[in-house]
């Protein structure tokens, strides 16, 4: 675990304050928000390290690093996560400017400042291209998840991680609405329903499971999956 010592009182303070998630795992530990925050890391973060992973080992290294992009980063956990390996490049984006200064903070104490860059962008307006993908805890406060899924067939090389809430309440295949129950925004879909937009958008599912987030206490919320995808595009090639 690392020691903190000559920071700045801002750096102190910020990091000292409440997170969104906690970086004991990789290196330092952070207070989260409260115990619903808690739960939730408790019961998503193993399967998608474990898919960033898998994602990681599926890419085709030709010539530099392997470099990847995490959507809705936050705080930068996952960005930070894959960071940590030789020769890997992370690009995070997110559209909250006070989760991006302490994504670049942390990034900062953990020493992976000059491997993964930040920045305020929507997701639509993405540009580049990128080996692998990770596009955590976003679909589902979104109107329109499939368009940003059928775009990143143009932006990953080979491989995409998905964690998305869905609905314990609807399971109907065909059940996807919007905005989200008890919300103004955002939308909400079944298990069913989610594999089928991920497939039509351009993605093949090579693995996935399902848990639920036990800080979430309403069923429309509760449900959290986690696909391992890659593009049609590279499976015809092959």
């Amino acid at each position: 675990m690392l020691i903190i010592r000559s920071r700045s009182y801002a750096e102190k303070k910020l990091l000292y304050g409440k997170w969104y998630h906690d970086f004991k795992d990789i290196g330092l530990r952070t207070d989260q928000y409260n115990d619903r925050y808690r739960l939730n890391q408790s019961a998503k973060q193993r399967p998608i390290t474990e898919f960033i992973d898998r994602a990681h080992s599926l890419c085709r290294r030709e010539q530099g690093p392997i470099n990847g992009v995490e959507m809705f980063c936050a705080d930068g956990f996952y960005s930070n996560y894959p960071a940590g390996k030789d020769s890997t490049e992370m690009y995070g984006v997110d559209i909250d400017n006070d989760s991006l200064t302490k994504a670049r903070l942390i990034t900062k104490l953990l020493g992976h400042s000059d491997r993964i860059t930040f920045e305020n962008c929507d997701v639509f307006k993405l540009s580049g291209e990128y080996d692998f993908g990770i596009c955590a805890g976003g679909l589902y406060h979104m109107e329109n998840p499939q368009h940003l899924l059928k775009l990143l067939t143009t932006k990953i090389r080979s491989a995409l991680v998905i964690q998305t809430v869905y609905s314990l309440a609807n399971t109907s295949n065909d059940y996807s609405e919007t905005p989200a129950p008890h919300f103004t925004w955002g939308c909400r879909f079944s298990y069913s329903y989610l594999q089928r937009m991920v497939k039509d958008a351009g993605w093949k599912v090579i693995d996935k499971s399902t848990n639920e987030v036990l800080g979430n206490v309403r069923l429309e919320d509760r449900g959290s999956a986690y696909l391992l995808c890659v593009p049609m595009k590279r499976c015809k090639t092959r």
